[in-house]
Order: C-alpha cells, then sequence, then structure tokens
C-alpha cells in the first residue's frame, strides 16, 4: 500500500492558494460573504498563506441554514477561507483515495453520480436475474444520521493509513475536529461532519470505503452499489441477502461506529421495482419516483414565485427546470414531462 509523503510543502505554496480560490469562486462570485472577501482578495489569500505557512492556521466557526429536499437538513457553512483550504486540502485527497475506491461507489465522484449509479444497479440486478428469466432480489439498506455519527477519532485514523505527512494529517485534524454534531457525548471521542463542506463528502466516501471493501473482499458480495449512505445488494436468493445483513451490521458497529437504520433494511423483487436515488427502477425501464415528483413539481412552482417576485433572475429559474428535466431524460417520464411543461407555461401566464 502505497503512502504519501512531501504534501504540505506544495499544498501550501501561494500559487496553489490562489488556484484553489479560484476554483472554489466559480458560480459564487455575486455571494454576500464572497463579495467581501473579493474587497481584499490579495490581501486575505496572503494572509490565508502565511497562516499556513506558519502552521498557525484555524478554521472558523459555522453559520448555518435549513434545506427541505425533501426532508429537513441543517446545513453549515464554514467562511470563505475555510472554504478555500478545503477545496486545495479535496484536491490532493482525491489523488490519494480516489484509486481505492470500488466501482460501484456513486457519490460526489468525477464521472459517477446518480444517473449512473441507477443505471449500474438496473445492469446488475439484469445479470443477477439472468434478463428478467428468473427471480431476483434486492437488498436496500440506510445508514442511521451518517453524516452526525461518523467517529473523528475512526476517520483519522483510516485517512492517516495513507498519509504519512505529519503536517497535512494536523491540518486534516483541525478541519476535522472544527465540528461536532449532537450525537458527541464524550468530548474525547468527537462525532460528525458538516454536510456543506466539500471536505465532508470526500471523507464520507474515504469511511464508507471501509464498508464497500468489506462488502466486496471479505463477504465477496457480487452486485452491490453504494450511493452517500444507501447501498443495494442484488441476488437470486433472498436467504442469501437477509445472511448478509447481520454481518454487515456488526462490522458498521464495531468498525466504523455507525448503525443501520432499523426502518430501512427492505427487499423487494426487482420485477416490482427497486427504490433508488428517487427512480423506481424495472427490468425493462426506469420511473421517476411518485414522491420525487411531487416534490419536483414543487419545487419549480416555488422558483416561478420568486421569480415573479424578482427574488431571482430569468437564467437562475431556466437553470432550475433545465436541471430538472435532465433528471426526467434518465426515466421513461415522456407524459410527465409534457404535463409538468404545461403547468410551468400556466404558472408563468396566470
Amino acid at each position: 500500500m502505497r503512502v504519501w509523503h512531501g504534501i504540505y510543502k506544495k499544498l501550501i505554496t501561494k500559487g496553489n492558494v490562489f488556484r484553489g480560490y479560484n476554483q472554489f469562486l466559480k458560480g459564487k462570485k455575486k455571494k454576500r460573504d464572497v463579495v467581501k472577501f473579493a474587497t481584499a482578495k490579495i490581501k486575505n489569500l496572503n494572509d490565508l498563506q502565511l497562516s499556513l505557512l506558519n502552521k498557525t492556521y484555524q478554521p472558523g466557526g459555522y453559520s448555518q441554514f435549513l434545506v427541505h429536499d425533501p426532508k429537513t437538513r441543517i446545513i453549515h457553512k464554514a467562511s470563505v477561507k475555510d472554504r478555500v483550504v478545503h477545496h486545495i486540502v479535496s484536491d490532493v485527497l482525491v489523488k490519494i483515495f480516489e484509486p481505492t475506491f470500488i466501482a460501484n461507489s456513486y457519490s460526489c465522484r468525477k464521472g459517477k453520480g446518480t444517473h449512473k449509479g441507477v443505471l449500474a444497479l438496473q445492469k446488475m440486478a439484469l445479470k443477477a436475474s439472468r434478463n428478467n428469466t428468473r427471480t431476483c432480489w434486492a437488498l436496500k439498506c440506510d445508514i442511521s444520521k451518517f453524516f452526525a455519527s461518523i467517529n473523528h477519532r475512526i476517520l483519522l485514523r483510516v485517512l492517516k493509513r495513507k498519509i504519512g505527512d505529519e503536517d497535512f494529517c494536523d491540518l486534516l485534524t483541525k478541519i476535522v475536529y472544527s465540528f461536532y454534531s449532537d450525537k458527541t457525548i464524550d468530548f474525547d471521542d468527537k462525532k460528525g461532519i458538516p454536510i456543506g463542506n466539500l471536505t465532508s463528502q470526500f471523507f464520507s466516501n474515504v469511511y464508507l470505503n471501509e464498508l464497500d471493501q468489506f462488502v466486496k473482499h471479505d463477504l465477496k458480495v457480487r452486485y452491490y452499489v453504494r450511493y452517500a449512505d444507501d447501498f443495494v445488494i442484488v441476488d437470486s436468493s433472498l436467504d442469501y441477502l437477509l445472511s448478509l445483513v447481520d454481518p454487515i451490521q456488526k462490522f458498521l458497529e464495531n468498525e466504523l461506529d455507525l448503525e443501520l437504520h432499523p426502518k430501512k433494511i427492505t427487499t423487494g423483487k426487482f420485477v416490482s421495482g427497486i427504490d433508488f436515488l428517487g427512480y423506481i427502477i424495472f427490468p425493462s425501464h426506469i420511473l421517476p419516483r411518485t414522491k420525487t415528483k411531487r416534490r419536483l413539481v414543487r419545487k419549480i412552482r416555488h422558483k416561478i414565485k420568486e421569480f415573479k417576485q424578482e427574488k431571482i433572475t430569468e437564467e437562475a429559474l431556466n437553470q432550475t427546470i433545465q436541471s430538472y428535466y435532465g433528471f426526467l431524460t434518465h426515466a421513461h417520464a415522456y407524459e410527465f414531462k409534457k404535463e409538468l411543461q404545461n403547468l410551468i407555461w400556466f404558472w408563468l401566464t396566470e
């Protein structure tokens, strides 16, 4: 196993800090905190680079806001300075850990995503069912309060297995320890990473790569796909799938300090549809989930109201609508798309 050294000196160069800022800036130039930071951009970035050079950098606090997508989540937002650091750190983490991830992990990875995860699951199920000529079952699981439950000590232990640069490890420790959730009981054993951080997306993949490796190499599961903390295993034997639940639960509890959500361990036949990532996957087609369609309609109507109240631009509204049309192109949803287009026209003209 390769252990990486000499990372920190390359990470904290002035050129790399400015590059990280420009990378962070995409799509955020008009945000209030970004505009404020940009008024003294050179000084702020020079100060940041100097603090990293002197090893005096300390992450600041977080602002928070709620999103409803579909359930209510608290998003924690770091300062501009800290988000620049998250960008340059994440670039390095991708180089180190991306080659270690399994092919069928689809969350927050370049060239992956929800649509490819859904198609991969359909392909797996077709193989397991011999092209739908025999019964195929799906076991679907979800990890309870995943982001809030990530154990800092375990996360850092996993990171440090491949990172031999003490200064870079110290920086990662500062980022990880900058936040803890209400799942923390013992302050010597903190838990939780903020959903809003760029680094959190990658930390979550590093953390659950431990599960991926266990499922694929220890349990030798053939058909397994994961997106964030949701994963599905398909097989022709229901008994086999049910036999996997206990060892997976024990591994999560003993090795990662996590728990499967007891109400989200479900099984069902492929022919009846597998509910995954907002779609229902069948042998011959893929449909958007009914709840997802309702949420999509509500969101577009809300955006149109904001547009009429001049809270958002026409460009922002069109981007939202096109993103949802993009979602529908990956499913058999011609009639629903026509219905949605009629609703959008009606709402815009009423």
